[in-house]
């Protein structure tokens, strides 16, 4: 197939490219021309695109891919994801296929209050509320735990440990106050099939990380973790790849922390444990059939180091010119 892939600077898309680069034709995009993912392709598959917020974004994407016969877009940065999915019946009409959740979905996983009252009562999830004054005012004991109700990555979130903290976060709702997890974190990768199956399941821990990139892990079969991350892909209509996460409780049960639904930058652990969710995505597009029940992987454990690509610096300042 003909893909392109946006994100080209961040590991999700270069996991993606490990996995596809050699079997189809890769096409990759960003809005830096210094992103590394630009030239791990030919020159005439490389794509400046406008910021994941940019009201041009999707008309880019779209001439981008009717300009290079794109038959599969795969969206890799948080921000592009829900613009993108509004625009589906645009690419699916023009012939470009567009594995990521429904927008609906999309908008649960971006909220993370709206998540957990979600799955909340089906899932275990932490003791959590908006974050005002009247709800810092019963606060008792600490450690406690805040994070935006809207946001991507780890901005914002914070370990509070004591009321000074907890004075200078804002009281209009926008944080949520939760109940700290102090256990270990498991976040696990999920294929979930068109019709709503899910057929893989495989929690990572995260055992080191540098700079928010887990730089060790190790595939881990904890039936619970497995169990609830399925549930709650089923619940929140999950369809393709997305990430899970759940740390354990003060009380030994694991509870659920946020949904990514998007490539995992930690993909390639996964795909060395013996299940290949990328080849799952475009086998599934191709219409070739996928298993009907979770498939078993491999217990294994990755480390992970820098590595360079060389290139003629003409290649960089071809991408810099105006678009």
């Amino acid at each position: 197939m003909r893909i392109l892939i946006t994100g080209a600077g961040g590991a999700a898309a270069i996991s993606v490219w490990k996995s596809l680069g050699a079997g189809h034709e890769l096409h990759m995009a960003d809005m830096d021309p210094l992103a590394a993912g630009l030239y791990l392709v030919p020159e005439a598959q490389r794509l400046i695109i406008p910021r994941g917020d940019d009201p041009r974004l999707v008309d880019v994407l779209q001439d981008a891919c009717r300009a290079r016969g794109i038959e599969m877009l795969l969206p890799t940065v948080d921000s592009e994801l829900f613009p993108v999915a509004m625009a589906r019946e645009r690419f699916e009409a023009a012939g470009v296929s567009l594995p990521i959740s429904p927008a609906e979905c999309l908008r649960l996983c971006r909220d993370k209050q709206l998540l957990l009252d979600r799955v909340k009562g089906e899932v275990p999830v932490p003791a959590f509320e908006p974050l005002t004054q009247e709800a810092a005012d019963r606060v008792d004991a600490f450690p406690r735990f805040v994070k935006p109700r809207v946001g991507a990555g780890s901005r914002g979130v914070a370990k509070i440990v004591r009321r000074e903290d907890l004075a200078q976060q804002p009281k209009d709702g926008s944080v949520l106050l939760q109940e700290y997890l102090p256990g270990e974190e498991y976040s696990v990768d999920v294929y979930v099939r068109r019709d709503g199956v899910v057929v893989a399941a495989v929690p990572r821990e995260r055992m080191k990380v540098d700079s928010g990139i887990a730089v060790a892990s190790r595939t881990v079969n904890v039936p619970e973790v497995i169990r609830s991350a399925r549930r709650t892909a089923e619940i929140i209509g999950i369809r393709g790849i997305a990430n899970v996460q759940f740390k354990r409780a003060a009380d030994g049960v694991f509870k659920l922390l946020e949904v990514n639904p998007r490539f995992p930058g930690t993909l390639p652990l996964t795909i060395a444990a013996g299940i290949d969710m990328p080849r799952l995505m475009v086998d599934e597009a191709m219409g070739r059939p996928l298993p009907d029940k979770l498939m078993p992987f491999e217990e294994l454990m990755v480390v992970r180091y820098w590595t360079e690509r060389y290139f003629d610096p003409r290649e960089w300042k071809a991408l810099c010119r105006p678009q």
